[in-house]
């Protein structure tokens, strides 16, 4: 929620999902500039919905991902990196980065 109200105040809409699944589903479903993943969700988990949206066809699996996430050691980026994000935000995160 802190991270949907910092991004609406700075002039993005934002919709927000439960879990992985409905990450694939609303990227199907819309037209997003950016997806900001979280990696650990219930059910489906953020680098499975990556690699399954990089599946997708190309309209679709274009769309830049951005991993946010407490997961910041360098062999967790280079997973991060490998499943098809484009980037990451480490948490607790800082609001430029966010915004960058």
């Amino acid at each position: 929620e802190l991270v949907r109200a910092v991004l609406a105040q700075a002039g993005h809409e934002v919709d927000v999902v439960s879990d992985g699944a409905d990450a694939v589903m609303a990227v199907q479903a819309s037209r997003y500039d950016l997806v900001l993943m979280d990696v650990q969700m219930p059910g489906m988990d953020g680098l499975t919905a990556t690699r399954r949206i990089r599946a997708l066809p190309a309209e679709y699996a274009a769309v830049p991902i951005v991993a946010m996430t407490a997961n910041v050691l360098p062999h967790q980026v280079t997973e991060i990196r490998a499943a098809g994000m484009n980037a990451h935000v480490g948490k607790p995160f800082k609001r430029p980065e966010l915004l960058k």
